[in-house]
């Protein structure tokens, strides 16, 4: 069984960033955790910038890293009213994306918020949780919804590779009271070509039958062995379409609130780079996704 022992959580004081800090406290409570902390990052990068201008006084630094542990610990204390955990505060100077990636070193987990304070300019350089993901290993958290309660309904994207069976043990771990729904979409591989090249339509639904029962034999295997309590595991075998539309079809009809999928899939560009379906569940998806490394 996997086990999570330590979470991070990022915040840039946004209505997510503070939601991401609630959600990590909340699954300290309901998973176990023995160790949650919070980190907010004042960017060195636009101080450097002044300095080649104006002559900065030596007292602003230390005056935004006195506000900022001040806005940290009264975070800290609002969290505490509802979840019960004390998250211990940290305040780091330096490049946003380097002091995290610093960071989360020393822990298991990264919850941080799906919007910022500079939405727009996210969009035009690239996500922090993006830029993130391709840099580390860990598994990232990425927060859309104030969490009301812990995850109740918890669908997993599984295409039975080493990344999705990571998925799933963590999926068990950060919700250990909820139901998970397991979804495979599969293709029939030739099934395509079949069709251009004129083959029947009978023929084809036979070789859809015996690719189906192929998906369901892999996903008992998948399953078997995991320790997972049979009783909250739902398996779906999807057919065809575009994968990640069909996930987040399934999220919408099923009503989760946290889809988990590894980072990379089984195909050598999956591998290569940041997978395609992992990117659209991050952009499209209204509910919370946990993207495990």
């Amino acid at each position: 069984m996997t086990t999570i022992r330590s979470i991070l959580a990022a915040t840039d004081f946004s209505t997510d960033g503070r939601h991401a800090a609630e959600r990590a406290a909340m699954i300290c409570a309901t998973a176990g955790v023995p160790r949650g902390e919070v980190l907010h990052v004042i960017e060195s990068g636009w101080l450097d910038a002044l300095r080649r201008f104006i002559d900065l006084p030596a007292r602003v630094p230390q005056s935004l890293v006195t506000n900022a542990t001040q806005s940290l610990k009264e975070l800290v204390a609002t969290v505490r009213e509802h979840a019960g955990i004390d998250l211990a505060p940290r305040v780091r100077v330096g490049r946003v994306l380097d002091a995290m990636l610093e960071a989360l070193a020393d822990f298991d987990l990264l919850a941080l918020g799906a919007r910022g304070l500079h939405p727009v300019r996210d969009l035009t350089i690239g996500t922090t949780c993006q830029r993130l993901l391709s840099r580390t290993s860990k598994s990232v958290l990425v927060v859309r919804r104030k969490p009301a309660a812990p995850y109740r309904r918890i669908l997993v994207a599984v295409d039975f590779s080493a990344p999705s069976r990571s998925a799933y043990a963590l999926a068990g771990a950060i919700a250990p009271e909820g139901e998970l729904y397991l979804v495979h979409v599969f293709e029939a591989t030739f099934e395509g070509r079949m069709r251009l090249a004129g083959v029947t339509d009978e023929i084809i639904e036979e070789y859809c039958v015996k690719a189906r029962r192929a998906a369901e034999i892999e996903m008992e295997q998948f399953i078997a062995g995991s320790g997972i309590d049979g009783d909250r595991l739902h398996r779906f075998i999807e057919h065809g379409g575009h994968v990640s539309a069909k996930l987040l079809e399934m999220a919408r009809e099923i009503g989760v609130d946290l889809v988990v999928v590894g980072k990379h899939g089984k195909s050598l560009v999956e591998r290569l780079l940041l997978g395609s379906v992992t990117l659209h569940l991050l952009a499209e998806s209204s509910c919370d996704v946990l993207v495990t490394g």
